[in-house]
């Protein structure tokens, strides 16, 4: 296979994760063109004194494959554990729900660990690892109140989920090439 566009390809390099992943966003371009093979011209090329055969990757392949990274990839891209991100979801729905009931919006909710822990069937002990891991990523805001004979923390969606691409696992891979 031969990427005549690779040099057009760009792809999200703030974190180490996603350079690694870009070897695999390559190979799925290729497993792309590698399966439309037979339907294709395949060229020839003289190098060193051999003739070497090769197909080449369409625009169509790039697209494609664009298409499938977050789901082929998404898992690998997901800052997230995977339990967190359940939580996350999990809260975000409640949490709109209880805007829709209440009639105001989602960043004017505030929740207790024991309100979701019973909204959700959660228990304190996962609530108080995820809660705490969605908190230090800033997908959450922490606040302290003052409760009967001591502080207590309420929490606050930091983003109600539409600024993540639904389950923000959007293709950090960016095609630049004519698709």
């Amino acid at each position: 296979m031969v990427n005549p566009y690779a040099g057009e390809l760009s792809f999200a390099d703030g974190q180490t994760r996603t350079r690694r992943d870009h070897m695999k966003y390559l190979g799925l371009i290729s497993a792309i063109a590698l399966l439309h093979q037979y339907s294709r011209e395949v060229k020839r090329v003289e190098h060193h004194g051999r003739v070497i055969e090769y197909v080449e990757v369409w625009p169509k392949d790039i697209e494609l494959a664009n298409k499938l990274s977050s789901v082929v990839l998404g898992r690998t891209l997901d800052e997230l554990p995977p339990q967190t991100r359940k939580l996350l979801i999990a809260l975000q729905d409640w949490i709109r729900g209880r805007a829709d009931t209440e009639d105001v919006q989602v960043r004017n909710i505030r929740f207790r660990r024991r309100e979701a822990r019973e909204a959700l069937g959660w228990t304190d002990t996962m609530l108080k690892i995820h809660l705490g891991r969605l908190a230090e990523l800033e997908y959450l805001l922490v606040h302290r109140s003052a409760v009967r004979g001591g502080m207590s923390f309420e929490y606050e969606l930091a983003c109600d989920g539409s600024e993540l691409g639904g389950l923000g696992l959007e293709s950090p891979f960016v095609a630049d090439a004519p698709v």
